[in-house]
């Protein structure tokens, strides 16, 4: 295992698997090949192949081109694009909400506003009346 430090990381994985499955079973190289899940066992099978046709370092520089995964778990521009444009969307709901937030809260700062002015008047209101009262009293009354 101490080669595969080096190894292009599709071997390393392709490999380590390949060297479990050989550590707890002594079958032959084609039956363990049968073993490996479906990906890692084409990815083995077409890089030995390519060895043997054009070469190592040729085979190795063509595998490091392939994905990890396969193709169709890449993603393309358009892809990209679709998901930048309904990111954009996304953000720009949560801007229009945050903005209707601010007024609601300027609204209710108003209100407040408002109902400290008219509590304010109301107890002036009171306190004149209720002196307005007193004054009356005193006045029937005559003390």
């Amino acid at each position: 295992m101490s080669g595969l430090r080096c190894a292009p990381w599709w071997a390393r994985r392709t490999a380590v698997t390949y060297a479990q499955s050989r550590t707890h079973s002594s079958m032959s190289t084609s039956e363990t090949l049968q073993q490996l899940s479906s990906p890692d066992a084409k990815r083995l099978r077409l890089h030995r192949a390519l060895q043997q046709k054009i070469g190592t370092t040729v085979a190795d520089d063509l595998m490091e081109f392939l994905p990890p995964s396969g193709w169709g778990d890449l993603a393309r521009k358009s892809d990209l694009d679709a998901l930048g444009k309904r990111l954009d969307l996304r953000i720009d709901a949560v801007e229009r909400q945050i903005v209707e937030l601010r007024n609601e809260v300027r609204a209710l700062g108003n209100l407040r506003h408002t109902i400290v002015l008219t509590g304010a008047s109301l107890a002036i209101s009171l306190f004149v009346g209720l002196g307005g009262l007193m004054v009356a009293v005193v006045q029937l009354t005559g003390r």
